[in-house]
């Protein structure tokens, strides 16, 4: 720009000075035509003219350019043809990528052919053009692998060819090299991890330390050091043997601790090199490491925001304990008041407790009992590990809480010390730690493995068709040889060439030596005579028959519910009937698989997998009965269960689940090898670290002085702690590290081990199968021999099997009524724009989108319920018309049939009693579509919910409360009545019987209907009718939308949820029978109920003696069974299900592992191998099974949404792109900037606050903030408070002052910024809680209100995430993902209500014992949803079952209570299994979609950060655009444009020297040269997703739709263009100054300029068309006939 503005100065000088043959007219330059031709044919002229950008544009002039061809010519044009060649090559080289198939480490494409034997491992040239220029080498191993080394020196001394180094080469290339080296680490890490250590010594150590020197030597000198790409410390695992290598020869002269235990991890690369998809699931958890630094960053954040909010209110309060008072001052002794308060003797214990009973003091808390008080003493609870009492261990404790590692432990405590009304801070910790930041993290892992395996795929599919090609190409040359031979040859080679292309497949595809296939075939093929023959095809005909598979499946589940019949105690018939249903079931078996032995022959028999897998299931069940009497081989029973796998056959073609499975069993099998190597490493890493401490500091952790379950002695024991970690129980086991080895180390090494083996390798469980979902085709069409048999049975009962011919009309239909979105509807937004931007499962766009979107979404609005106008949507345009018809008239009452059947029923509306009825619906429709209405109804129905919360136990002594609630019962259910009846008659019994909603309201409104009548006839036990009000809550879904729209959703992934959960309990089932085989009757124990212990085996053995304890009067002594067991399939099933969730396992697997005999007293880890069962059930019960579940809900939710992209299925990849860009791009318009003051002060002061180094002062600020808020302690002493007081003191003063100069340089625009208004409350706030705390204390206002003060300078902590991109993106989808999230939220809470109603009816009176206690139990409102809560995430139900399930003599089913006419304290087994089994259920599918609407939110934004352009390019577009245009016109000058598109950044962003694309661009000018900013983001977006001509339609419609938002350029027409005016600014500049030349070489000769010719009229010509008129060719823009004329 400023070299074409300098020559127009100078024209404008020049003209100014006299007039002269350069005029301006009409503001453009002319020259007269004479003047124009003695310019051109002057040679000076013409040669400035050849060095301008405009000499294309000129024709030659001149005898000068005729040149007569010579040598040197000919010389010319070679040096040309080579640079151009050389210029070829280097972009070439430029443009060339790395040959994947080439890449080290793989093998040789066969294309290439076996190499000779005499090149193997021997250095070759290289084969990769890539590397050719780059001074490498290849050697090719045995097996063809590919291995790649630099051609520099190594070493600086061995170069490629040097014996030695080429002597390494071979040793290091060859096999065995590998493997020795792969044995040598296993055999280390087996002695390191072994027990038996003989006296060798150091030796061993010595040994392994040489052989992996020895290793590193042959490396380094086959390799080099570190010069070169592929030199020794270039590869990472190299770097680890390097350091591993330092540390043990350190090691053996200086000690060095537990660093030893570093050793350990020498096995990690075992994990690159076993198999290609064990590497890609450690590829997988490394790439999850390397993208989650974002996320751990705003982890981190709101973990420490999280734990100051808890330093701020629990600080101390885990410390209150019971104390006995009055204290007893009649003692000689002197009297110490901190000792007796912290003497364990007075502190108030409960039975079997390792800390006293905590307290607190306000009203909510929890209580002490008679004679005690609460006083703040002694020690936090768990060895002092669990409290908020400084910075760190509250972020411990958030983490904690976070991860919902035994949170509800931290949970009830707190609670108790402090009040059940900061529940309110677990539940905000839970939604955004647990829902949030957890998921994010899951959402990171699931894409890495999801980009990972689809780049795998795509490698795949790019080899595959090269190698065609090749084939094609080989084929086709083969073809091209053969042309020459006759036509009668050419089809002989040609069959014969068929002929041995057929056996090289059959023989590539044999993996045994060919003698075996011929004795096989000439032994296992059973073709004896023609009779034999004809018997073996009807054998043949009838195994394979229909009829035979289902009379085998049929046989097999009665199997298997034989095998899940056996349960403890039997009688002595019913085990035999057992016996003999097993003979006879075996027998069916072996008759199943001799028939198709002899039907098949063995040599066909045995290629089908499932055939093997039958004759192991015969083979099995043989041998037990072969070995029935043999003792010790009980185990055999358990290979029964495989018999339950033969079902899996008939329903795997039609069961999409089982598909999934069998799938992804390949990648599941790398994945358990991942995980068990990562447990095994870290296990024995801790056993190294901290098996020592265990065993010399057991006293800390054990009363009796003996290792605990739990400890890290041996190598299994530390196994088994790390699965623990695994599953997401690792707190506790930490604090018994802590308390034997020290807090920092186990703190460490514990973090790490939840890092990796909780968020990553349990992620990847996941990302497996969502992987296996969407390689997963749909279950076939194709009809299996079950259903083939089910039709002929149907066929001869005379029955038609076929579908109804309506079935599959309307598919589309009901592909309209499946689709539900997950969506949040604003109550300014119309409800038909809130459904035309559905996202599922996310929420709503911009109103932009409907623009995009409108035509497509049409055909999905949902139908509208007649039950609610809050619900009712408009249909598409051509109904609209019909629907207002609908809208002014009711329907019809009845169906036609009704009116068939009743004639009398239809009358004429237009008189007589027909006009009044008509009237009188027409009335009350007016009355239901009201909003009024609708909003009074919703009143109502909560007011109802209401009342319920406060009929709990203590109503009965409330008489004036009970009747209250009793005549509000009453009116309310007249009030459901009352709607019900107008809705019958302005909708029509007809409409309103055919909507679920309408349904729902039914059926509520006749449980409230029938309460009333038993009530009023008085019936005795309506208590379940009574809590089934609950259920009246229900109304509000339909009401709400986005509850309605996500329980719609659940409901529409229902049959894919119960394939799931059929597989998922046939697994449970497998378990659960080798459970009751296993356990049944063994988890019986002797108990002493006095003093709550058990009996040991040496005083007690068995059941009889036992028994005589009892019958010799030792009332206290009970020979008992745990609660949970495996006594019989059910009691397994819910055994399972407390596994599956990790609650209450430990007391099951802990019965399990003390088992001895049937009716023997159990003694510690009598079978200590039996954690094996736990643990393989955790992994393929719950940790992979349950996943999908999650899976099923994903991929639901996907197709929804597929479906509303339907109209984008026929766009290229390009134009999808193109078009997402528009979308965003139509959605956003400039914004005005803060404008700068006028007065010098503030302006001044308006620098300053607005600059980038006062914002990054201020961040710096609010984070020493933060780190002083975190130096506060429990136990800090007056000097400590009193300069942490003084530090606030000035912090606050700070932000005073900052907060004061943004309002005075700001001005009124201060209050526009929600940050700023944040900052104004936050410091305000603080101000007055400095300078008010001594007021709070003086009048006694609860302290908790000054820290909560304090606490609001937290969040100003907010104002740094704008300074981080990736942490916005973050953000973005908690903000995308929020109202679907609040929408389940609420959904989730209205489940918690629904059973806590139905608690507190059913078991408010269960005597207190194990999770229920005085604050946790079903007896108030209160105490029932706080309880529910704590376990709608697996917390603490398995405690609160235990009660429930008592029956006597454990409780008393003849105990009155006080106050209430309810007699008994026993619990309601069956109604507590199902209580919390179904909500159990129901939680969990509400977690499941909490993480579908992150992992969605997540991998849609990464997919549009991956779009060439995203929402934050098109906002840093606006943001730049307000530093050129301050007034917000939309309009910038030419001038500008090269500066601002210079200042944006990529991919927008166009650097200088810019003029010539810019020009390209012929952007439209404006009058006074403006260009508006869509032009130029339009040009831009063009620019980089390249102009595709198709979607013209849409970037008009963009334009319509900004113009329409933004009016500024409707008024404006283009004049112009950026091409036409650059071409007219250099056409002036090039003109101008050759005409200067022209006029100054006669003056430089001596000569004055002849006089100016006056031109004749109509001889002006324009300079810029003359030139441009002279270049046809040019490109340049046609001129206007009038110009041409003139010219001519």
């Amino acid at each position: 720009m400023e070299e074409s503005r300098e020559p127009t100065r100078g024209t404008g000088g020049c003209c100014s000075g006299r007039s002269g043959p350069v005029r301006r007219s009409s503001g453009r330059l002319r020259l007269d035509a004479p003047q124009l031709r003695r310019l051109l044919g002057d040679s000076g002229v013409h040669a400035e003219l050849q060095n301008t950008r405009m000499a294309r544009l000129l024709p030659p002039v001149g005898t000068e350019v005729f040149r007569r061809l010579s040598p040197a010519s000919l010389q010319e044009m070679e040096r040309r043809q080579q640079q151009e060649e050389e210029e070829e090559e280097e972009q070439r080289r430029k443009e060339q990528k790395i040959k994947v198939e080439l890449e080290a480490g793989k093998p040789l494409p066969f294309f290439y052919g076996d190499p000779p034997p005499e090149l193997i491992s021997t250095p070759l040239e290289e084969l990769d053009p890539y590397y050719q220029s780059q001074e490498t080498f290849i050697v090719v191993a045995k097996g063809n692998v590919v291995h790649r080394f630099d051609a520099a020196l190594s070493c600086f001394l061995l170069g490629p060819l040097s014996g030695v180094r080429t002597a390494a080469i071979r040793l290091l290339v060859h096999p065995f090299f590998s493997v020795f080296m792969m044995v040598t680490i296993l055999l280390h890490f087996v002695l390191m991890a072994s027990s038996w250590q003989p006296g060798w010594g150091e030796a061993p150590e010595y040994v392994f330390t040489a052989v992996y020197v020895f290793e590193v030597v042959v490396k380094v000198l086959s390799r080099g050091f570190c010069v070169g790409r592929f030199s020794f410390l270039r590869d990472p695992w190299n770097w680890l043997d390097s350091v591993l290598i330092l540390l043990t020869c350190v090691r053996f002269w200086v000690y060095m601790g537990n660093l030893s235990a570093l050793r350990t991890f020498r096995v990690l690369p075992f994990l690159s090199t076993v198999t290609p998809g064990l590497k890609t699931t450690a590829g997988a958890l490394v790439q999850s490491v390397k993208r989650l630094g974002d996320v751990m960053i705003l982890t981190v954040f709101f973990l420490s925001v999280f734990a100051l909010i808890g330093l701020q209110l629990f600080m101390g309060n885990l410390r209150h304990k019971c104390v006995i008072w009055p204290i007893d001052l009649n003692t000689s002794e002197p009297f110490s008041f901190q000792e007796y308060i912290t003497n364990t003797t007075n502190q108030y214990y409960l039975p079997g407790q390792l800390d006293a009973l905590l307290c607190g003091n306000s009203s909510d808390a929890g209580m002490c009992p008679e004679g005690y008080t609460c006083i703040k003493a002694g020690n936090n609870p768990n060895y002092g590990f669990t409290n908020f009492d400084s910075f760190g261990w509250a972020f411990l404790s958030a983490f904690r809480l976070m991860t919902w590692d035994f949170w509800e432990n931290l949970c009830m405590l707190t609670l108790r010390s402090a009040g059940k009304t900061y529940v309110i801070f677990f539940m905000i910790i839970t939604f955004l730690g647990s829902f949030y930041l957890l998921n994010l993290i899951l959402a990171v892992v699931v894409m890495a493995y999801t980009e990972l395996n689809e780049g795998i795929a795509a490698e795949a599919k790019r080899k595959e068709d090269e190698y065609n090609q090749i084939l094609k190409a080989l084929k086709k040359r083969e073809k091209e040889a053969a042309c020459g031979h006759s036509a009668s040859a050419e089809v002989k080679t040609h069959e014969q060439g068929h002929t041995v292309v057929d056996a090289e497949k059959e023989k590539d595809r044999r993996t045994c030596p060919s003698c075996c296939y011929d004795f096989a075939g000439g032994v296992l093929k059973w073709n004896c005579c023609g009779c034999w023959r004809r018997v073996k095809q009807r054998l043949h005909a009838f195994v394979m028959d229909p009829f035979f598979d289902l009379g085998i499946t049929i046989c097999m589940i009665v199997n298997t519910i034989f095998l899940a019949m056996e349960h403890y105690p039997m009688t002595a018939a019913f085990d035999e009937m057992l016996n003999i249903g097993n003979l006879v079931f075996t027998g069916i078996l072996v008759a199943e698989m001799l028939l198709k032995l002899l039907a098949m022959d063995p040599y066909y028999y045995f290629q089908v997998g499932w055939n093997i897998f039958d004759s192991i299931v015969v083979f099995t069940a043989v041998l037990e009965l072969v070995l029935a009497d043999v003792s010790g081989l009980s185990l055999l029973r358990s290979f029964r269960l495989l018999r339950v796998f033969k079902l899996v056959k008939s329903w795997l073609p039609h069961s999409r689940p089982w598909k999934i499975i069998k799938n992804s069993l390949g990648a599941l099998a790398n994945l358990l090898l991942v995980l068990f190597i990562v447990l095994i490493i870290f296990a024995e890493v801790g056993r190294q670290l901290f098996g020592r401490s265990y065993q010399d500091c057991v006293c800390k952790i054990s009363y009796d002085c003996e290792l605990p379950r739990w400890h890290m002695n041996d190598l299994y024991h530390a196994f088994l702690i790390m699965f623990r970690a695994l599953c997401g129980e690792w707190i506790e086991t930490m604090w018994d590290c802590m308390e034997v080895a020290g807090q920092a180390q186990c703190l460490i090494f514990y973090m790490v081990v939840v890092f990796i083996c909780k968020l990553l390798v349990v992620n990847l469980f996941l990302a497996l199968v969502l992987s296996a979902f969407r390689n997963t085709p749909a279950a076939t069409e194709e009809k299996s021999n079950m259903q083939i048999a089910m039709s002929r049975i149907w066929t001869l009962l005379g029955k038609s099997h076929a579908e109804p011919e309506h079935a599959g009309v309307d598919k589309k239909a009901e592909d309209r009524k499946e689709y539900l979105a997950l969506t949040s509807v604003a109550s300014d937004q119309p409800s038909s724009d809130a459904l035309a931007a559905v996202r599922v499962p996310l929420a709503t766009d911009d109103d932009s989108d409907d623009l995009m979107e409108k035509d497509t979404k049409e055909d999905f609005h949902e139908q509208p319920s007649v039950c609610s106008t809050m619900q009712k949507t408009p249909v598409a345009a051509e109904k609209k018309e019909e629907e207002d018809l609908k809208g002014s008239q009711p329907k019809d009452c009845c169906d036609a049939g009704c009116y068939r059947c009743c004639p009398w029923l239809d009358v004429d509306m237009s008189r007589g009693p027909g006009k009044v009825w008509l009237h009188l619906r027409k009335t009350c429709f007016s009355i239901v579509e009201h909003t009024s209405f609708e909003a009074f109804m919703t009143v109502v129905i909560l007011l109802s919910c209401g009342i319920l919360a406060f009929e709990d136990i203590y109503l009965e002594q409330r008489p004036a409360l009970r009747a209250i609630l009793e005549y509000a019962e009453l009116v309310f259910t007249y009030i459901f009545v009352t709607e019900m009846l107008l809705k019958w008659v302005a909708y029509g019994l007809r409409a309103y019987f055919t909507n679920a909603w309408c349904w729902l309201d039914f059926l509520i409104v006749n449980v409230s209907v029938m309460h009333l009548t038993a009530s009023a006839l008085g019936f005795s036990g309506i208590s379940p009718l009574r809590s089934l009000r609950a259920l009246r809550s229900l109304k509000t879904l339909c009401r709400c939308e986005g509850m309605k729209v996500v329980a719609g959703a659940l409901v529409g992934a229902i049959p894919s949820l119960s394939q799931v959960l059929l597989v998922c309990l046939t697994i449970w089932l497998i378990f659960g029978i080798m459970g009751v085989n296993l356990f049944a009757g063994k988890f019986f124990y002797c108990f002493n109920e006095t003093s709550e212990e058990y009996f040991l085996p040496e005083v007690v053995s068995n059941k009889t003696e036992c028994v005589m304890l009892v019958g010799m009067d030792y009332h206290e002594v009970r020979w008992k069974n745990v609660r949970i067991n495996f006594d019989h399939i059910g009691m397994a099933y819910l055994a399972l299900l407390q596994v599956a969730t990790f609650k209450g396992w430990m007391d099951i697997m802990y019965a399990a592992v003390d088992t001895t005999m049937i009716e023997d007293q159990p003694f510690y880890e009598a079978n200590p191998y039996m954690y094996l069962y736990f643990v393989l059930f955790a992994i393929f019960g719950s940790l992979f099974t349950l996943q999908l579940f999650t899976g099923v809900i994903i991929e639901s939710f996907r197709q929804q949404k597929a479906k509303l992209e339907e109209a984008g299925v026929f766009m290229t990849e390009s134009q999808r792109k193109y078009h997402k860009a528009m979308k965003k791009l139509g959605s956003k318009k400039p914004l005005k900037p803060v404008p700068r003051p006028q007065n010098a002060c503030q302006g001044l002061v308006f620098d300053l606050v607005t600059s980038k180094w006062f914002e990054i002062f201020v961040a710096v600020m609010i984070c020493l903030s933060m780190v002083v808020m975190m130096l506060e302690t429990d136990d800090q002493s007056d000097e400590k408070e009193v300069i942490l007081y003084w530090m606030h003191f000035f912090f606050i003063s700070l932000f005073t002052v900052e907060c004061c100069l943004r309002i005075f340089g700001l001005r009124r625009h201060f209050f526009a910024d929600c940050w700023n208004i944040l900052d104004f409350v936050v410091i305000l706030m603080s101000v007055v809680g400095l300078f008010l705390a001594d007021l709070i204390e003086k009048y006694f206002i609860s302290p908790v209100l000054f820290r909560v003060v304090r606490l609001t300078r937290v969040f100003l902590v907010l104002r740094l995430i704008r300074f981080t991109k990736g942490i916005r993106m973050l953000l973005g989808t908690l903000k995308k993902s929020l109202p679907a999230l609040l929408s389940v939220g609420v959904l989730l809470f209205l489940i918690m209500f629904i059973y806590s109603i139905f608690g507190m009816y059913s078991f408010a009176y269960v005597k207190h014992g194990a999770g229920i206690d005085d604050m946790w139990n079903f007896e108030t409102f209160g105490n029932s949803i706080v309880s529910l809560f704590m376990s709608s995430v697996s917390g603490q139900w398995d405690g609160m079952l235990l009660p429930i399930l008592s029956t006597p003599p454990d409780c008393d089913p003849y105990l009155g209570n006080p106050g209430t006419s309810v007699i008994g304290d026993c619990g309601k087994p069956t109604a507590g299994i199902v209580f919390f089994s179904s909500y159990i259920i129901l939680t969990f599918l509400m977690a499941i979609t909490f993480i579908t609407i992150v992992l969605e939110s997540y991998r849609e934004l990464t997919e549009e950060r991956s779009e060439p352009l995203c929402e934050d390019d098109f906002d840093m577009f606006y943001e730049n655009w307000q530093r050129f245009d301050p007034a917000a016109s939309q309009f910038i000058q030419y001038s500008a444009l090269s500066d601002f598109c210079d200042t944006l950044l990529d991919p927008l962003r166009i650097p200088k020297p810019n003029a010539v694309k810019l020009m390209n661009m012929d952007l439209p000018l404006m009058s006074g040269d403006r260009i508006h900013c869509l032009d130029i983001l339009l040009a831009l977006t063009s620019e980089v997703l390249g102009d595709s001509g198709e979607m013209d339609d849409l970037k008009a419609s963009v334009k319509e739709r900004f113009m329409a938002n933004n009016p500024s350029k409707v008024s404006y027409e283009p004049v112009s263009s950026t091409r036409r005016k650059k071409q007219q600014e250099v056409a002036a500049s090039v003109i101008q100054r050759a005409y200067k030349k022209h006029r100054e070489e006669p003056r430089k000769q001596g000569k004055e300029e002849p006089g100016d010719v006056p031109a004749e009229e109509g001889e002006k010509l324009p300079v810029a068309a003359v030139l441009l008129h002279s270049s046809p060719g040019s490109g340049a823009p046609s001129l206007p006939p009038a110009e041409e004329q003139s010219i001519a």
